[in-house]
């Protein structure tokens, strides 16, 4: 068993890696660099592979308390004519929810183990364990660093050194509106544009859109609503009804869409996970649950590892061709959704209305499953509804 790890950054992956070392009697140590868990963010799905991972950290129940069951998920056209349609259950359902609220689940009995407002300065590997200098000026020693701290990763950045993000070519806006929303997830395709709605509980709804605009434009916060409606201004259905209640004062994220791909994420003691890794484009809504996976699978062999370095060698050979199969997938889907030449889209549109529903279950189970190797074998899975449904595992 690893003697004690430090994990840089408590978002998802940060605290899903806390939580299941923890639960196995490992000595963790969590920084992170804001104050205190603030309720930033906005909405995502939890699907059925992330479920699975809650499931095992003992978490599903608190899940699903704050969470919005979802049984299926709509793609429209701009007019909001219908393209294809998607049930959930096949996966093993999905959860929408506040990410500040998933943040708050993860972060549960785990009050000791996260110090706010410190940051990683230095490192120095040695054959004992990785020695760190904390922002505070104090020195330590851990048996392994774990860099969880997102897309713009100070780990990655003294181990692996200035590695490149890739621009996706689109720009996102997200925020969350006090109104029920549909039904069921729904994302409208238009012209370079999306538009997603996605229900959340207590009669809220998230809202996000991708627009391509050039990366890195001058941007004030005050006009994110007016940008988020001028997108918009041509899309039909029940969205002008939901953009209406976008008002001036809303708060609006806006983020540029990045990509990570590194040729290595474990070196000697000290890993990447999550975003810090292998951050991906949000359009299979797979980031938190590639986290959640890596936490799991690297929870498991860190705490029955007797050789560090050989156990983080081993994480990243199970989880790099599953993590590059959905990060492709999803940069596709992207693509596909953020054309502008009407021809293509035209064909795109039709493509979509006539694809087998089959074929898109199909598609959907594979990448919402993991492998039996990487996330263990036997289990009782949380169905679409936030039940259980005993069979075995076909991750």
């Amino acid at each position: 068993m690893t003697p004690s790890v430090l994990i840089v950054g408590a978002g998802i992956g940060g605290l899903g890696l806390a939580q299941a070392l923890s639960r196995a009697g490992v000595r963790v140590q969590v920084i992170e660099k804001v104050t205190s868990l603030r309720p930033v963010g906005a909405g995502l799905i939890l699907s059925g592979n992330a479920l699975r991972v809650m499931q095992r950290l003992g978490l599903f129940e608190a899940v699903m308390q704050v969470g919005q069951p979802l049984v299926s998920a709509c793609l429209t056209d701009a007019a909001g004519r219908n393209l294809q349609s998607m049930s959930y259950e096949a996966s093993g359902g999905a959860v929408a929810l506040h990410r500040a609220e998933l943040q708050a689940v993860l972060a549960q009995g785990l009050p000791e183990q996260v110090r706010f407002a410190t940051t990683l300065q230095a490192l120095r590997q040695t054959p004992e364990g990785v020695d760190v200098t904390l922002s505070d000026g104090s020195e330590h020693q851990f048996g392994a660093v774990v860099g969880a701290d997102g897309l713009h990763s100070a780990v990655r950045h003294l181990v692996f050194g200035d590695v490149p993000k890739q621009y996706a070519g689109y720009t996102s806006w997200r925020f969350v509106l006090s109104t029920p929303g549909p039904q069921h997830a729904l994302e409208m395709w238009g012209r370079g544009r999306r538009l997603g709605l996605v229900p959340l509980s207590g009669g809220q709804t998230y809202g996000y859109v991708t627009a391509n605009v050039p990366e890195g434009q001058a941007d004030d916060p005050a006009g994110r609503p007016a940008e988020v409606r001028a997108h918009c201004s041509d899309f039909g259905g029940c969205a002008p009804e939901y953009l209406a209640l976008l008002k001036e004062d809303t708060p609006v994220i806006r983020t540029d869409i990045h990509e990570v791909q590194l040729p290595r994420w474990a070196h000697g003691r000290v890993a990447l996970l999550g975003d810090a890794a292998h951050a991906m484009t949000p359009n299979l809504g797979q980031g938190a649950a590639m986290s959640l996976e890596d936490a799991w699978v690297l929870g498991r062999h860190l705490k029955a590892a007797s050789n560090v370095p050989e156990a983080l060698a081993r994480f990243e050979d199970l989880r790099r061709r599953r993590v590059n199969r959905v990060q492709t997938a999803s940069r596709f889907l992207g693509r596909v959704g953020q054309l502008e030449a009407g021809a293509l889209r035209t064909l795109r549109d039709i493509g979509m209305r006539l694809a087998p529903l089959a074929l898109a279950r199909r598609s959907a189970s594979g990448l919402f499953q993991a492998d039996l190797e990487s996330l263990g074998s036997h289990h009782r899975q949380p169905g679409p509804a936030g039940g259980l449904r005993g069979k075995p595992d076909i991750w």
